[in-house]
């Protein structure tokens, strides 16, 4: 038998309800984690965008003595206390989240435009209400819930900690690209749900910034830039559609044929590319201009390399293409060999 019934309700009604003490949010069952401004910041820059957050659930009781309804929440305390914290000029939206609105309190917003309070307040959100329920009765239902849930994989616990400038530039460009990934046999339709775009977008974009660096070292970098990230977001994104409009440029046809649909050789493709329009920090190989040479002449020197990874005996092989053989059959992301597989074609392209 059910014993829920999905709902939806406006900010507007759950302010209403907290007004007037209709609403619980510190129940006994309740979690006490408290979120940082960051978070707080990135709720509001969703709901102002008009995208949806997660589910509410609530447990309706009525008071007899009273003949009001009290409203506990079960999960999503966080969130309400975020939005009735907001609508109360508790804290303003980060610039970082949302250049327009950002730095302003939600009693000053219909300054900036007169509608956007009122969207805010009709915003909906999706509740399951749980109607007179016993205690043991949600224990067991959140018991039941968590018994399904997918363990969190490190890339999607970095991304629900981190709010900063690195992440959206990041976020952005993973879900701009996406047609690529799946076009080009980079990442399925299941790799992405599981962030290993995101994954992949921000060992580029630390590359970008830094050089090339470790894989391992992508969480230090989410640290590094959580609270001052002194770069130009406009600027990375130019730089990182510049790369992947060279790379179309030169495989016409794509990648999902060539050896370069494996993420660390992508990643190796990528680096040298960008090494020839804007130079890796710390890599002192020496590029040609890259805009002078014969496209299909590069593409036909580097899917030549299928030849090679097909190859059975490899003693007869030119000691560097032996090395670079090595140093990809083994996927290594270290920064020792990764700047060794990169500086190899760049040599290619430059012998060009």
């Amino acid at each position: 038998m059910k014993n829920f019934d999905s709902r939806t309700y406006s900010i507007n009604d759950f302010l209403e309800w907290h007004d007037k003490k209709q609403l619980e949010l510190s129940p006994k069952f309740q979690r006490k984690s408290v979120w940082t401004d960051d978070a707080r910041s990135f709720l509001m820059d969703t709901i102002i965008r008009g995208k949806p957050i997660p589910k509410i659930f609530i447990r309706q009781t009525l008071n007899i003595d009273t003949r009001q309804s009290i409203r506990e929440v079960v999960d999503g305390q966080q969130r309400l206390r975020t939005i009735l914290s907001y609508l109360n000029d508790g804290f303003a939206i980060s610039k970082n989240h949302n250049e327009e609105f950002g730095g302003y309190y939600f009693s000053q917003l219909s300054s900036i435009d007169l509608t956007i309070q009122s969207q805010i307040l009709n915003y909906e959100l999706s509740v399951d209400l749980l109607v007179n329920l016993p205690d043991r009765e949600i224990l067991d239902i959140f018991s039941r819930l968590n018994s399904y849930a997918v363990i969190l994989n490190e890339q999607e616990k970095i991304h629900a900690s981190h709010f900063s400038q690195f992440k959206i530039v990041v976020d952005k460009l993973s879900h701009k690209y996406n047609e690529f990934w799946t076009e080009n046999k980079l990442l399925t339709n299941q790799k992405i749900l599981r962030m290993e775009d995101t994954t992949l977008v921000a060992d580029l974009v630390i590359s970008i910034l830094d050089g090339i660096q470790s894989k391992k070292q992508i969480k230090s970098y989410y640290n590094k830039y959580e609270k001052d990230f002194p770069f130009m977001m406009k600027d990375i994104e130019s730089k990182f559609d510049q790369t992947i409009l060279l790379i179309q440029s030169i495989f016409n046809e794509g990648l999902k044929n060539t050896e370069f649909r494996r993420i660390h050789l992508f990643y190796t493709l990528f680096t040298s590319f960008y090494h020839f329009q804007f130079g890796l920090k710390d890599f002192d190989l020496v590029a040609g201009d890259i805009h002078n040479k014969n496209c299909e002449r590069i593409k036909n020197e580097l899917t030549s390399l299928n030849e090679i990874f097909n190859l059975k005996v490899i003693n007869s092989l030119p000691a560097n293409d032996i090395q670079f053989l090595d140093d990809s059959r083994r996927a290594t992301t270290d920064t020792k060999v990764r700047k060794r597989r990169t500086e190899y074609l760049t040599n290619k392209i430059n012998a060009i």
